[in-house]
Protein backbone atom coordinates (compact mmCIF):
# COMPACT_ATOMS: atom_id res chain seq x y z
CA UNK A 1 0.00 0.00 0.00
CA UNK A 2 3.00 2.60 0.86
CA UNK A 3 3.48 1.77 -3.10
CA UNK A 4 0.65 3.46 -3.97
CA UNK A 5 0.08 7.80 -4.21
CA UNK A 6 -2.97 8.44 -1.12
CA UNK A 7 -3.94 10.80 1.30
CA UNK A 8 -6.74 8.72 2.79
CA UNK A 9 -6.58 5.26 2.78
CA UNK A 10 -10.24 3.86 3.87
CA UNK A 11 -10.79 0.07 5.29
CA UNK A 12 -14.13 -0.86 5.09
CA UNK A 13 -15.85 -3.39 7.04
CA UNK A 14 -12.79 -4.40 8.32
CA UNK A 15 -12.95 -8.36 9.78
CA UNK A 16 -9.79 -9.96 11.03
CA UNK A 17 -7.77 -10.78 14.39
CA UNK A 18 -6.58 -8.13 16.00
CA UNK A 19 -3.23 -9.37 15.96
CA UNK A 20 -3.52 -9.31 11.77
CA UNK A 21 -4.98 -5.86 12.24
CA UNK A 22 -2.42 -4.12 14.80
CA UNK A 23 0.11 -5.73 12.33
CA UNK A 24 -1.12 -3.93 9.40
CA UNK A 25 -1.94 -0.89 10.85
CA UNK A 26 1.53 -0.87 12.42
CA UNK A 27 2.63 0.10 8.96
CA UNK A 28 1.05 3.50 9.12
CA UNK A 29 2.05 4.54 12.66
CA UNK A 30 2.58 8.08 13.83
CA UNK A 31 3.95 10.48 12.87
CA UNK A 32 3.45 10.33 9.26
CA UNK A 33 0.08 8.74 9.41
CA UNK A 34 -3.30 9.42 12.03
CA UNK A 35 -5.61 6.24 12.07
CA UNK A 36 -8.87 6.24 13.50
CA UNK A 37 -12.51 4.45 13.77
CA UNK A 38 -15.34 5.83 11.26
CA UNK A 39 -18.40 5.94 12.55
CA UNK A 40 -20.92 5.52 10.37
CA UNK A 41 -24.16 7.98 9.85
CA UNK A 42 -27.63 6.73 10.73
CA UNK A 43 -30.30 6.62 7.37
CA UNK A 44 -32.86 6.02 9.89
CA UNK A 45 -33.95 3.07 8.27
CA UNK A 46 -33.00 0.85 11.63
CA UNK A 47 -30.59 -0.99 9.31
CA UNK A 48 -27.12 -1.88 11.26
CA UNK A 49 -23.59 -1.51 9.02
CA UNK A 50 -21.48 -3.09 11.59
CA UNK A 51 -23.32 -6.39 10.89
CA UNK A 52 -21.70 -8.16 8.01
CA UNK A 53 -23.57 -10.92 6.85
CA UNK A 54 -22.56 -14.39 5.02
CA UNK A 55 -23.55 -17.33 3.59
CA UNK A 56 -21.60 -20.61 4.13
CA UNK A 57 -22.32 -22.35 0.77
CA UNK A 58 -22.37 -26.69 0.57
CA UNK A 59 -20.93 -28.31 -2.27
CA UNK A 60 -23.90 -29.26 -3.41
CA UNK A 61 -27.30 -26.72 -4.64
CA UNK A 62 -29.97 -29.51 -3.60
CA UNK A 63 -28.26 -29.51 0.07
CA UNK A 64 -28.20 -25.60 0.01
CA UNK A 65 -31.81 -25.48 -1.30
CA UNK A 66 -33.07 -27.93 1.04
CA UNK A 67 -30.99 -26.97 4.24
CA UNK A 68 -30.48 -23.15 3.93
CA UNK A 69 -33.91 -22.02 2.63
CA UNK A 70 -37.52 -22.21 4.89
CA UNK A 71 -40.13 -24.28 2.47
CA UNK A 72 -41.47 -20.98 1.28
CA UNK A 73 -38.10 -19.37 0.27
CA UNK A 74 -37.14 -22.86 -1.31
CA UNK A 75 -40.51 -23.07 -3.31
CA UNK A 76 -39.89 -19.32 -4.47
CA UNK A 77 -36.25 -20.15 -5.75
CA UNK A 78 -37.46 -23.14 -7.92
CA UNK A 79 -39.91 -21.71 -9.39
CA UNK A 80 -37.86 -18.40 -10.08
CA UNK A 81 -34.98 -19.81 -11.58
CA UNK A 82 -36.79 -22.21 -13.45
CA UNK A 83 -38.38 -19.30 -15.02
CA UNK A 84 -34.52 -17.89 -16.10
CA UNK A 85 -33.71 -21.86 -17.47
CA UNK A 86 -36.50 -21.90 -19.57
CA UNK A 87 -35.25 -18.78 -21.11
CA UNK A 88 -39.12 -17.76 -22.37
CA UNK A 89 -39.69 -14.72 -21.01
CA UNK A 90 -36.41 -14.01 -18.84
CA UNK A 91 -32.67 -14.97 -19.21
CA UNK A 92 -29.48 -13.93 -17.96
CA UNK A 93 -26.70 -12.89 -19.86
CA UNK A 94 -23.10 -13.17 -18.44
CA UNK A 95 -20.28 -10.42 -19.28
CA UNK A 96 -17.98 -10.27 -21.45
CA UNK A 97 -15.44 -7.95 -23.36
CA UNK A 98 -18.06 -7.07 -25.85
CA UNK A 99 -21.21 -6.26 -23.32
CA UNK A 100 -19.12 -4.30 -20.52
CA UNK A 101 -19.38 -1.21 -21.40
CA UNK A 102 -23.44 -1.71 -21.62
CA UNK A 103 -23.60 -4.04 -18.29
CA UNK A 104 -21.72 -1.11 -16.45
CA UNK A 105 -24.18 1.55 -17.87
CA UNK A 106 -26.89 -0.59 -17.48
CA UNK A 107 -25.92 -1.45 -13.13
CA UNK A 108 -24.85 2.44 -12.84
CA UNK A 109 -28.55 3.88 -14.10
CA UNK A 110 -30.21 1.21 -12.16
CA UNK A 111 -27.92 2.44 -9.08
CA UNK A 112 -28.28 6.03 -9.31
CA UNK A 113 -31.97 5.83 -9.85
CA UNK A 114 -32.40 4.36 -6.65
CA UNK A 115 -29.93 5.75 -4.73
CA UNK A 116 -28.69 9.31 -6.38
CA UNK A 117 -31.18 11.65 -5.11
CA UNK A 118 -30.82 10.16 -1.48
CA UNK A 119 -26.78 10.30 -1.29
CA UNK A 120 -27.06 13.98 -3.14
CA UNK A 121 -29.85 15.34 -0.37
CA UNK A 122 -27.84 13.72 2.36
CA UNK A 123 -24.49 14.68 1.94
CA UNK A 124 -23.72 16.26 -1.74
CA UNK A 125 -25.28 16.98 -5.07
CA UNK A 126 -21.57 15.56 -6.87
CA UNK A 127 -21.31 12.55 -4.42
CA UNK A 128 -23.40 10.11 -6.66
CA UNK A 129 -21.71 11.24 -9.52
CA UNK A 130 -18.12 10.41 -8.16
CA UNK A 131 -19.44 7.16 -6.62
CA UNK A 132 -20.41 6.23 -9.97
CA UNK A 133 -16.88 7.11 -11.88
CA UNK A 134 -15.47 4.88 -8.91
CA UNK A 135 -17.67 1.95 -9.12
CA UNK A 136 -16.89 2.64 -13.30
CA UNK A 137 -13.17 2.29 -12.54
CA UNK A 138 -13.01 -0.31 -9.92
CA UNK A 139 -15.28 -2.83 -11.83
CA UNK A 140 -12.96 -2.03 -14.95
CA UNK A 141 -10.10 -3.05 -13.03
CA UNK A 142 -12.00 -6.37 -12.06
CA UNK A 143 -13.13 -7.12 -15.21
CA UNK A 144 -9.60 -6.93 -16.64
CA UNK A 145 -8.18 -8.64 -13.91
CA UNK A 146 -10.78 -11.94 -14.59
CA UNK A 147 -12.07 -10.94 -10.78
CA UNK A 148 -15.66 -9.65 -12.20
CA UNK A 149 -18.67 -11.87 -12.13
CA UNK A 150 -21.73 -9.70 -13.35
CA UNK A 151 -25.21 -11.55 -14.60
CA UNK A 152 -27.35 -9.36 -15.96
CA UNK A 153 -31.47 -10.43 -15.59
CA UNK A 154 -33.85 -9.77 -18.59
CA UNK A 155 -37.29 -9.61 -19.64
CA UNK A 156 -37.65 -10.04 -23.30
CA UNK A 157 -35.54 -7.24 -24.48
CA UNK A 158 -35.90 -5.12 -21.20
CA UNK A 159 -32.52 -5.19 -18.51
CA UNK A 160 -34.50 -5.39 -15.27
CA UNK A 161 -31.36 -6.14 -12.78
CA UNK A 162 -27.64 -6.59 -12.49
CA UNK A 163 -25.49 -8.10 -9.50
CA UNK A 164 -21.43 -7.03 -9.61
CA UNK A 165 -20.01 -9.68 -7.70
CA UNK A 166 -15.98 -9.78 -7.16
CA UNK A 167 -14.45 -13.15 -7.62
CA UNK A 168 -11.59 -14.14 -4.57
CA UNK A 169 -10.58 -17.50 -5.77
CA UNK A 170 -7.44 -17.40 -3.44
CA UNK A 171 -10.74 -18.06 -0.34
CA UNK A 172 -13.14 -19.76 -2.24
CA UNK A 173 -15.01 -16.32 -2.42
CA UNK A 174 -17.98 -14.51 -4.26
CA UNK A 175 -17.89 -10.79 -2.42
CA UNK A 176 -21.10 -8.79 -3.51
CA UNK A 177 -20.02 -5.64 -4.38
CA UNK A 178 -22.88 -3.92 -6.24
CA UNK A 179 -26.49 -4.26 -7.74
CA UNK A 180 -29.33 -2.52 -9.72
CA UNK A 181 -32.82 -2.85 -10.85
CA UNK A 182 -35.73 -1.73 -12.32
CA UNK A 183 -37.84 -0.40 -9.47
CA UNK A 184 -40.88 -0.81 -11.61
CA UNK A 185 -40.63 -4.92 -11.26
CA UNK A 186 -41.94 -7.07 -8.24
CA UNK A 187 -42.20 -9.89 -9.76
CA UNK A 188 -39.87 -12.39 -10.43
CA UNK A 189 -38.07 -9.71 -7.39
CA UNK A 190 -34.78 -9.07 -9.78
CA UNK A 191 -32.49 -8.71 -6.66
CA UNK A 192 -33.45 -12.45 -5.15
CA UNK A 193 -33.47 -13.83 -8.45
CA UNK A 194 -29.77 -12.58 -9.44
CA UNK A 195 -28.53 -13.62 -5.86
CA UNK A 196 -30.08 -17.04 -6.20
CA UNK A 197 -28.90 -17.38 -10.04
CA UNK A 198 -24.91 -16.19 -8.41
CA UNK A 199 -25.04 -18.79 -5.61
CA UNK A 200 -25.75 -21.63 -7.87
CA UNK A 201 -22.59 -20.56 -10.25
CA UNK A 202 -20.74 -20.18 -7.03
CA UNK A 203 -21.67 -23.68 -5.66
CA UNK A 204 -21.02 -24.99 -9.23
CA UNK A 205 -17.81 -23.47 -9.63
CA UNK A 206 -16.25 -24.93 -6.14
CA UNK A 207 -16.78 -21.08 -4.17
CA UNK A 208 -17.36 -21.69 -0.31
CA UNK A 209 -18.56 -18.40 0.55
CA UNK A 210 -21.24 -16.16 -0.86
CA UNK A 211 -20.63 -12.59 0.85
CA UNK A 212 -23.54 -10.17 1.55
CA UNK A 213 -21.41 -7.56 2.59
CA UNK A 214 -22.74 -4.53 5.10
CA UNK A 215 -26.24 -4.31 6.83
CA UNK A 216 -28.58 -6.55 8.20
CA UNK A 217 -31.12 -6.23 5.81
CA UNK A 218 -34.02 -9.22 5.95
CA UNK A 219 -33.37 -10.29 3.08
CA UNK A 220 -29.83 -11.33 3.93
CA UNK A 221 -31.57 -14.15 6.38
CA UNK A 222 -33.56 -15.86 3.60
CA UNK A 223 -30.25 -17.19 2.15
CA UNK A 224 -29.08 -18.72 5.62
CA UNK A 225 -27.19 -15.75 6.15
CA UNK A 226 -24.70 -15.90 9.54
CA UNK A 227 -23.48 -12.67 10.98
CA UNK A 228 -20.28 -11.09 12.25
CA UNK A 229 -19.12 -7.47 13.67
CA UNK A 230 -17.02 -5.68 11.04
CA UNK A 231 -15.59 -2.07 11.76
CA UNK A 232 -14.40 0.38 9.47
CA UNK A 233 -11.26 2.52 9.78
CA UNK A 234 -9.94 5.68 8.45
CA UNK A 235 -5.76 6.04 7.60
CA UNK A 236 -4.50 9.04 5.93
CA UNK A 237 -1.48 10.79 6.19
CA UNK A 238 -0.44 13.54 8.29
CA UNK A 239 -0.31 16.28 5.55
CA UNK A 240 -3.36 15.17 4.24
CA UNK A 241 -1.51 15.19 0.98
CA UNK A 242 -0.79 11.76 -1.57
CA UNK A 243 2.57 10.27 -0.60
CA UNK A 244 4.75 11.14 -2.83
CA UNK A 245 2.51 14.44 -3.81
CA UNK A 246 1.26 12.38 -6.59
CA UNK A 247 -1.84 11.05 -8.28
CA UNK A 248 -2.01 7.60 -8.23
CA UNK A 249 -1.73 5.85 -11.69
CA UNK A 250 -4.97 3.77 -11.31
CA UNK A 251 -7.02 7.07 -10.22
CA UNK A 252 -6.20 9.05 -13.12
CA UNK A 253 -9.71 7.74 -15.46
CA UNK A 254 -11.91 9.15 -12.26
CA UNK A 255 -9.43 12.01 -11.77
CA UNK A 256 -9.62 12.87 -15.81
CA UNK A 257 -13.92 12.14 -15.54
CA UNK A 258 -13.50 15.23 -12.79
CA UNK A 259 -11.85 17.43 -14.90
CA UNK A 260 -14.12 17.15 -17.43
CA UNK A 261 -16.98 17.87 -15.03
CA UNK A 262 -15.01 20.80 -13.92
CA UNK A 263 -14.28 22.08 -17.55
CA UNK A 264 -17.75 22.07 -18.01
CA UNK A 265 -19.17 23.71 -14.81
CA UNK A 266 -17.03 26.46 -16.47
CA UNK A 267 -13.71 26.35 -14.12
CA UNK A 268 -11.37 26.52 -17.01
CA UNK A 269 -8.52 27.03 -14.23
CA UNK A 270 -9.69 24.03 -12.02
CA UNK A 271 -9.65 22.13 -14.97
CA UNK A 272 -6.71 22.74 -15.77
CA UNK A 273 -4.65 22.66 -12.63
CA UNK A 274 -5.93 19.35 -12.28
CA UNK A 275 -4.88 18.39 -16.11
CA UNK A 276 -1.28 19.48 -14.81
CA UNK A 277 -1.71 16.84 -11.80
CA UNK A 278 -2.63 14.25 -14.11
CA UNK A 279 0.42 14.61 -16.29
CA UNK A 280 2.82 14.78 -13.35
CA UNK A 281 1.70 11.25 -13.31
CA UNK A 282 1.24 10.04 -16.56
CA UNK A 283 3.25 12.59 -19.43
CA UNK A 284 1.89 10.37 -21.82
CA UNK A 285 -1.35 10.41 -21.04
CA UNK A 286 -3.14 11.47 -24.28
CA UNK A 287 -6.68 12.83 -22.76
CA UNK A 288 -5.47 15.03 -20.02
CA UNK A 289 -2.92 16.53 -22.83
CA UNK A 290 -5.42 17.19 -25.48
CA UNK A 291 -7.97 18.64 -22.70
CA UNK A 292 -4.93 20.48 -21.41
CA UNK A 293 -4.56 22.20 -24.69
CA UNK A 294 -8.36 23.27 -25.45
CA UNK A 295 -8.06 24.72 -21.66
CA UNK A 296 -5.48 26.72 -22.81
CA UNK A 297 -6.66 28.08 -25.60
CA UNK A 298 -10.06 29.03 -23.78
CA UNK A 299 -8.39 30.84 -21.11
CA UNK A 300 -6.23 32.82 -23.74
CA UNK A 301 -9.25 33.94 -25.48
CA UNK A 302 -10.26 35.43 -22.19
CA UNK A 303 -6.86 36.86 -20.69
CA UNK A 304 -7.77 40.57 -22.35
CA UNK A 305 -11.12 40.43 -20.00
CA UNK A 306 -9.63 38.49 -17.16
CA UNK A 307 -6.77 41.42 -17.52
CA UNK A 308 -9.18 44.26 -17.28
CA UNK A 309 -10.98 42.96 -14.25
CA UNK A 310 -7.54 42.46 -12.64
CA UNK A 311 -6.53 45.82 -13.14
CA UNK A 312 -9.44 47.77 -11.76
CA UNK A 313 -9.14 45.91 -8.59
CA UNK A 314 -5.70 46.84 -8.58
CA UNK A 315 -6.60 50.55 -9.00
CA UNK A 316 -9.09 50.05 -6.80
CA UNK A 317 -6.58 48.89 -3.87
CA UNK A 318 -8.01 44.94 -3.64
CA UNK A 319 -4.41 43.97 -4.08
CA UNK A 320 -5.42 40.39 -2.92
CA UNK A 321 -7.72 39.73 -5.27
CA UNK A 322 -5.62 41.62 -8.18
CA UNK A 323 -2.35 39.51 -7.39
CA UNK A 324 -5.19 35.95 -7.61
CA UNK A 325 -6.13 36.64 -10.89
CA UNK A 326 -2.63 37.92 -12.34
CA UNK A 327 -1.06 34.62 -11.12
CA UNK A 328 -3.31 32.67 -13.13
CA UNK A 329 -2.93 34.84 -16.12
CA UNK A 330 0.79 33.79 -15.54
CA UNK A 331 -0.24 30.14 -15.25
CA UNK A 332 -1.90 30.57 -19.12
CA UNK A 333 0.53 33.04 -20.12
CA UNK A 334 4.03 33.22 -18.38
CA UNK A 335 5.77 35.68 -20.94
CA UNK A 336 2.63 38.05 -20.63
CA UNK A 337 4.81 41.13 -19.61
CA UNK A 338 2.03 43.55 -18.52
CA UNK A 339 0.98 40.80 -15.57
CA UNK A 340 4.20 39.93 -14.92
CA UNK A 341 5.35 43.62 -14.52
CA UNK A 342 2.32 44.78 -12.87
CA UNK A 343 2.54 41.89 -9.87
CA UNK A 344 5.87 43.36 -9.33
CA UNK A 345 4.21 46.78 -8.82
CA UNK A 346 1.85 44.99 -5.95
CA UNK A 347 4.55 43.63 -4.42
CA UNK A 348 6.74 47.11 -4.22
CA UNK A 349 3.10 48.48 -2.47
CA UNK A 350 2.83 45.53 -0.23
CA UNK A 351 6.50 45.87 0.68
CA UNK A 352 7.62 42.47 -0.58
CA UNK A 353 10.81 43.78 -2.19
CA UNK A 354 12.39 40.60 -3.01
CA UNK A 355 9.39 39.06 -4.43
CA UNK A 356 8.87 42.69 -6.34
CA UNK A 357 12.41 42.79 -7.81
CA UNK A 358 12.04 39.02 -9.09
CA UNK A 359 8.85 39.65 -10.75
CA UNK A 360 9.95 42.93 -12.48
CA UNK A 361 13.32 41.42 -13.54
CA UNK A 362 11.28 38.84 -15.12
CA UNK A 363 9.25 41.47 -17.05
CA UNK A 364 12.42 43.41 -18.17
CA UNK A 365 13.77 39.73 -19.79
CA UNK A 366 10.21 39.99 -21.79
CA UNK A 367 10.81 43.55 -22.75
CA UNK A 368 13.92 45.55 -21.70
CA UNK A 369 12.48 48.33 -23.61
CA UNK A 370 10.12 49.67 -20.95
CA UNK A 371 11.97 52.23 -18.93
CA UNK A 372 9.37 51.94 -16.01
CA UNK A 373 10.35 48.35 -15.65
CA UNK A 374 13.50 49.30 -14.68
CA UNK A 375 12.46 52.04 -12.84
CA UNK A 376 10.70 49.91 -10.64
CA UNK A 377 13.19 47.34 -10.31
CA UNK A 378 15.85 49.89 -9.24
CA UNK A 379 13.16 51.22 -6.41
CA UNK A 380 12.66 47.77 -5.34
CA UNK A 381 16.86 46.56 -5.08
CA UNK A 382 17.52 50.15 -3.41
CA UNK A 383 14.53 49.14 -0.60
CA UNK A 384 16.70 46.03 -0.30
CA UNK A 385 20.10 48.08 0.20
CA UNK A 386 21.62 46.71 -3.24
CA UNK A 387 22.35 50.40 -3.82
CA UNK A 388 24.83 49.47 -6.74
CA UNK A 389 22.41 47.62 -8.82
CA UNK A 390 20.09 49.91 -7.94
CA UNK A 391 21.69 52.35 -9.52
CA UNK A 392 22.56 50.21 -12.89
CA UNK A 393 19.19 49.81 -13.31
CA UNK A 394 18.30 53.07 -12.90
CA UNK A 395 20.93 53.92 -15.45
CA UNK A 396 18.70 51.58 -17.93
CA UNK A 397 16.02 53.47 -17.27
CA UNK A 398 17.70 57.05 -17.76
CA UNK A 399 19.21 55.69 -21.28
CA UNK A 400 15.77 54.59 -22.44
CA UNK A 401 13.99 57.56 -21.48
CA UNK A 402 16.88 60.59 -20.45
CA UNK A 403 13.90 62.92 -18.91
CA UNK A 404 12.27 60.29 -16.28
CA UNK A 405 11.88 62.60 -13.38
CA UNK A 406 11.49 60.00 -10.67
CA UNK A 407 14.15 57.41 -12.35
CA UNK A 408 16.59 60.93 -11.77
CA UNK A 409 15.65 61.82 -8.87
CA UNK A 410 16.03 58.46 -7.05
CA UNK A 411 19.11 58.09 -8.41
CA UNK A 412 20.53 61.13 -7.52
CA UNK A 413 19.42 60.88 -3.85
CA UNK A 414 21.03 57.16 -3.44
CA UNK A 415 23.90 58.83 -4.95
CA UNK A 416 24.25 61.26 -1.97
CA UNK A 417 22.52 59.92 1.28
CA UNK A 418 24.78 57.89 3.41
CA UNK A 419 21.24 56.77 5.10
CA UNK A 420 20.06 53.26 4.01
CA UNK A 421 17.85 52.99 1.31
CA UNK A 422 14.99 51.25 2.64
CA UNK A 423 13.76 54.65 4.46
CA UNK A 424 13.62 56.23 1.39
CA UNK A 425 10.01 57.00 0.06
CA UNK A 426 8.91 56.17 -3.53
Amino acid sequence: MKQQNWAKLHLENIFMSPRRLNGFLSEFSAPAFLTGKVRRPDDGDGVDHDIYVYVNLPGDWEEFLNGRLGAATRKTARRTLRAIDDAAEYRVTDVTAATLERDLQILLQFWENQWGAKLAARYHPGLPQAMINNFRNMLRCAFEDDALYLPLLWQGDNPIGVQATLIDRKNRSLIGMLNGRDLSVRKPAPGFALHLYSMRWAIENGFAVYDLQTGDFAYKYDFGGIERKVECLLVSTATRRNLRDSLERRSLPVVLARVKALHQAGDLDGAARACGQILSADRSHSGARQLLEQLDAARRALLPQTLSVAARLHQAGNLAEAEKIYRKILDVEPRHFDVRYLLGVIFLQQRRYGEAEQQINQAIEIRPDVPAGHYNRGLALAKLDRIEDALASLDNCIELEPSHSQALALRAALARSPQPAASLTR
